[in-house]
């Protein structure tokens, strides 16, 4: 019968070892990646073209914004609110829907703020000076702790602007991107 010689189960031991180590750190990292997910809010917004009595542009009003219910999409990912452990806007984003040739020249700046009852307005993203000649803009994010705010019933997003209306009636798309931590049992 041919007997193992002492080096070679020394390395079965080690690349056992090795095993192990790499399986643990592949849990750990995965743990990493499946308790977060992205959330996408999107809404429109039109705005009325500028009159000689009536310049200043003052908000963008959108609807959509007006009152955000994440409790759907924490049910499609299998967690409540209470498994909610950070909100962060990770992305904000406007683009001109029309008319043709259009874009935010009309704008000088403009933020974004969250608001709950029983919580401060808090900024998410700004954009100051918003640059000429464009069609879409990306917001700087400030990267604003938003659990307080998602978890309530209802969170709205307003704006503050600086700048007159455009010339024409103008459609804009916002597309503002939310990153959920939950707690996973296990991980």
């Amino acid at each position: 019968m041919h007997k193992p010689l002492p080096g070679a189960r020394m390395d079965r031991r080690v690349a056992l070892q090795n095993l192990v180590l790499a399986v643990a750190a592949a849990v750990v990292t995965s743990c990493d990646n499946i308790d977060n997910f992205e959330v996408d809010v999107g809404a429109k917004a039109t705005i009325p073209a500028g009159t000689v009595l009536d310049e200043l542009l003052g908000v963008l009003a959108f609807n959509e914004f007006q009152s955000i219910n994440l409790t759907q999409e924490l049910d499609n990912q299998g967690v409540t609110k209470d498994d909610v452990d950070s909100v962060r806007m990770i992305s904000l984003s406007l683009v001109i829907d029309g008319p043709a040739g259009a874009n935010f020249d009309f704008l000088e700046s403009l933020a974004f703020y969250a608001e709950t009852e029983g919580q401060p307005k808090v900024l998410v993203a700004e954009l100051d000076p918003v640059p000429k000649g464009q069609t879409s803009l990306d917001l700087v994010v400030s990267g604003a702790e938003l659990k307080p705010y998602v978890v309530a019933p209802s969170m709205k997003l307003t704006t503050t602007t600086k700048g007159k209306r455009p010339p024409e009636e103008t459609m804009v798309t916002a597309a503002a991107v939310l990153d959920v931590d939950v707690t996973v049992p296990g991980c």
